[in-house]
C-alpha cells in the first residue's frame, strides 16, 4: 500500500505596520498615532493676541463709518419714499396730503385735509420714528425760514405740487441735507449740512 506524506503550509510571518494618516504629522499626533505632546508655545499665543488686536483696532472705524452712513441712508429713503408716495395719493385722491414733523422728538405722521381734528390728534399719537439715533436738526421752510423747534409741516397738494423744504438730518457728528422741489420733489442730496435756499438750486453754505 502505498503511502502519502502530508504537507503543512505556513504563511510566512508578516510584520505589523502602523497606519499613518496622509495628511501630515499634526492630524496624526491628534488622532494618537505619535505620543508625542503637541499645542501652542506661548510665543506663538502672543503673535496671535497682536494680530487679533491689530485686526479689531482696525476694523472698528470702517465699521462705525459704515453704521453711521447706512442710518443716515435709510432716513434720506424714508423721506424719498414719503415724498413720492404723498404726492401721487394727492393727485390720485384729489385732495391734500400734510407730513407733519416733530422736530424735537424726530418723529412724522400724515394727516388728510379733509380729517377732523379728533382725527388728527388721534393719528398724531401714533407717529413714525426715524431710523435709531437720527435726528432732523432743522428744517428750511418757505420765504428761507428755519425752524429747529417744535412742528413742521410740509403739504403736498391735489394739484401736484408740494411746499418747498431743506431737511438737515444728523446721526452722531455726520450730516445730511435732503432738497424737495414743489414740482421735481427730492432732487438732491448731500451728505453734510449744506444751507440750499429754496429760491436756488445751488448751496449758499456749508458746515
Amino acid at each position: 500500500m502505498k503511502s502519502y506524506k502530508a504537507y503543512r503550509f505556513v504563511c510566512p510571518h508578516v510584520p505589523k505596520r502602523h497606519f499613518v494618516p496622509p495628511l501630515g504629522g499634526q492630524i496624526a499626533r491628534a488622532s494618537g498615532y505619535f505620543t508625542e505632546s503637541s499645542g501652542f508655545t506661548l510665543l506663538e499665543l502672543l503673535v496671535v493676541i497682536i494680530l487679533a488686536g491689530v485686526i479689531v483696532a482696525l476694523a472698528v472705524p470702517s465699521m462705525r463709518d459704515t453704521l453711521t452712513g447706512d442710518n443716515l441712508k435709510k432716513a434720506s429713503r424714508q423721506f424719498i419714499g414719503m415724498e413720492r408716495k404723498l404726492r401721487g395719493e394727492a393727485v390720485r385722491d384729489q385732495k391734500d396730503y400734510i407730513l407733519c414733523l416733530d422736530l424735537p422728538n424726530s418723529t412724522y405722521w400724515v394727516v388728510a385735509s379733509d380729517m377732523t381734528p379728533e382725527k388728527q390728534d388721534e393719528i398724531k399719537k401714533r407717529p413714525q420714528h426715524l431710523p435709531s439715533d437720527v435726528v432732523i436738526l432743522d428744517i428750511v421752510g418757505e420765504n428761507n425760514k428755519k425752524q429747529s423747534d417744535g412742528e413742521a409741516r410740509i403739504k403736498f397738494g391735489k394739484n401736484n405740487i408740494c411746499s418747498p423744504a431743506i431737511i438737515h438730518l444728523a446721526y452722531e457728528e455726520d450730516r445730511m441735507t435732503i432738497v424737495i422741489n414743489p414740482f421735481l420733489g427730492v432732487t438732491e442730496i448731500y451728505d453734510k449740512y449744506v444751507d440750499v435756499p429754496v429760491t436756488s438750486s445751488g448751496p449758499s453754505n456749508s458746515r
